[in-house]
């Protein structure tokens, strides 16, 4: 029988990578009750090798959550003790609040939970190291290459 494809799939969904560039990825365990969704910022938790939402500025940014289809429970986010993939360098699906120019630095709305090109505020958080890898529209699924630079700290207005 001969295998099928698809020939509609999406090149990329919210928290994937984008393509097999070079990219490195850590592991970390969620810390405290808050969830942690898919293609967004994590930062360093407080107990070792422990890792929290990002949501204010002055926060150390270890990277960008990657999607897991390994949960023991569905859902697109990650629960207090889950192991945590975070990618720290490579091209990752992120989801858009606004439209987004190619190339501009990617910023972070701890708000709504999504990327954005405004110009960073106490809620529109500068991430280092990231920018849009492709213009996009708001509600859409854009694409953030990140490199992590140390030290790696949000920074807002």
């Amino acid at each position: 029988m001969p295998i099928s494809y698809r020939d509609n799939i999406a090149a990329y969904a919210v928290g994937r990578r984008a393509n097999m560039e070079e990219w490195n990825t850590i592991t970390r365990t969620l810390e405290g009750a808050t969830a942690l969704g898919f293609g967004v910022p994590a930062i360093a938790g407080t107990g070792a090798h422990t890792c929290a939402p990002l949501t204010a500025a002055a926060q150390n940014v270890l990277g960008i959550t990657e999607a897991t289809v390994t949960l023991p429970r569905p859902g697109d986010t990650y629960q207090q003790y889950d192991n945590v993939a975070i990618c720290e360098s490579g091209v990752i699906g992120v989801l858009l609040g606004a439209n987004v120019t190619k190339g501009a630095q990617a910023r972070f709305n701890v708000t709504n939970g999504t990327w954005t090109g405004a110009a960073a505020s106490a809620t529109v958080l500068t991430i280092p190291g990231a920018q849009f890898d492709e213009a996009g529209s708001s509600g859409a699924v854009g694409i953030v290459r990140y490199r992590r630079p140390v030290p790696s700290v949000s920074a807002g207005a």
